[in-house]
C-alpha cells in the first residue's frame, strides 16, 4: 500500500512538472500595448477601425490629456453608437465630469 501511495505520488509530479515545461515552450504573446515590430508604422488614432471600441484605459489617457486632475470614477453609459465613459474627476477639491465616446475617442464634458 505504502509504495503504491508513493507510485502514485511520482506519477503526479512527473505530470505536473510535464506540463509545467509545456507551458514554458509556449510562445510569448505580444500584448495591446506592446511596440509594433515593425519600425515606422504607428496606429491611427483619429480614424478607429469598424466595430474598434475605446478601453477605459485609453479613455482615462484621452480625458487626462485635455484635463488636469484625479480620476474618481469611470462608467460606461448610453446603448448601441451612443455609448460614452463617463469620467468623474477632481482637480484642487472641484470635481467634474469628462465623456468619452467609446467609438470615436471624442472628448466632452469638463464641468
Amino acid at each position: 500500500m505504502k509504495q503504491l501511495r508513493s507510485r502514485i505520488f511520482c506519477m503526479m509530479l512527473s505530470w505536473m512538472a510535464a506540463g509545467a515545461g509545456y507551458a514554458q515552450m509556449l510562445p510569448i504573446q505580444l500584448g495591446q500595448n506592446a511596440i509594433s515590430p515593425l519600425p515606422g508604422l504607428r496606429e491611427n488614432r483619429s480614424t478607429p477601425q469598424a466595430n474598434a471600441r475605446i478601453t477605459e484605459a485609453r479613455a482615462v489617457e484621452l480625458a487626462r490629456q485635455q484635463f488636469t486632475g484625479n480620476i474618481l470614477r469611470i462608467s460606461l453609459i448610453g446603448e448601441g453608437d451612443n455609448q460614452l465613459y463617463q469620467i468623474r474627476m477632481e482637480n484642487e477639491g472641484k470635481v467634474f465630469t469628462v465623456f468619452v465616446h467609446v467609438a470615436t475617442g471624442r472628448v466632452s464634458g469638463g464641468t
